[in-house]
């Protein structure tokens, strides 16, 4: 089956994305949007309602969240079926990324209506911009299971790829989590970013045992970029190539970001390689 939405007459189920903090962070084409549905599903109608006023929109909103999407799906269908353009959102950032949204989806492309995804805000891409870490290949996990006995087996199986990854916690498991990284993982070069684009933003770069000692009562949503396993990586063989560079006439800031993204590795370790040797 292929979707031409472009050509295919049949009614829209729009994706929308929302601002994850800075209301500001909303696209133009959502607004357009949300203002011309027939309905707007939403996980939380308070939340919804609110971004809803401060754009001016007055728009039908309904519920659809991890307990009754079985009963929005058939709401939403029936109101393809009628002819609606419908919106789908959440609280915060794109519907479906650890978010409700995904029987809807489902079942409206079954029944071969257009299903149209707005690209927009989430909370994952800005924190692994800013976590320092390669973004070359990365895996984003989500959130472990909220059941730690089954959080660890997947941390034990996360911790044997080669690849970047992301996950998504709560701020009250956090410390559990990152003491269950360094067990599991060791002492890996870790980035947790929370309250990303709202006013207390933070961005913590370091190591997992860094970050034990550094966090205690945490708020607000968090996303942790964990570093790849470079346990086969030879660094020292690596920092030579970062000396070379330097004597052939490149800053160190310059050699040492070249070297990095060749190897995928951490700009941290041979930045403090270089300054221990300097």
């Amino acid at each position: 089956m292929v979707q031409k939405s472009f050509e295919n007459s049949s009614s829209n189920l729009y994706i929308v994305p929302t601002p994850i903090g800075n209301l500001k962070d909303i696209t133009y084409r959502a607004v357009e949007v949300l203002k011309n549905v027939d309905a707007i599903f939403a996980e939380d109608t308070r939340v919804t309602m609110q971004l809803l006023n401060s754009l001016d929109i007055k728009n039908k909103v309904y519920s659809c969240h991890k307990f009754n999407e079985v009963q929005a799906s058939n709401s939403v269908l029936k109101l393809l079926k009628d002819g609606k353009n419908i919106a789908i959102v959440t609280d915060r950032g794109t519907p479906l990324i650890s978010d409700p949204g995904s029987l809807v989806v489902s079942n409206a492309i079954k029944e071969n209506y257009n299903v149209i995804a707005l690209p927009g805000p989430s909370a994952l891409l800005p924190a692994l911009n800013m976590s320092n870490i390669s973004s070359e290949r990365f895996l984003f996990y989500g959130f472990l299971n909220s059941k730690e006995s089954k959080s660890i087996k997947e941390l034990e199986m996360l911790s044997k790829l080669k690849f970047t990854i992301v996950l998504y916690e709560a701020p009250h498991r956090l410390n559990k989590t990152l003491q269950n990284i360094y067990k599991i993982m060791g002492n890996r070069t870790i980035s947790i970013s929370r309250e990303i684009s709202k006013v207390h933003e933070e961005v913590f770069r370091g190591t997992v045992e860094e970050a034990i000692n550094y966090y205690e009562d945490v708020k607000g949503e968090i996303v942790i970029v964990i570093e790849k396993d470079n346990s086969e990586v030879d660094y020292e063989e690596i920092f030579l190539e970062v000396l070379d560079l330097v004597k052939e006439g490149k800053s160190s800031k310059d050699a040492i970001k070249e070297i990095s993204k060749k190897y995928e590795v951490s700009k941290n370790m041979l930045y403090n390689m270089y300054e221990e040797r300097k």
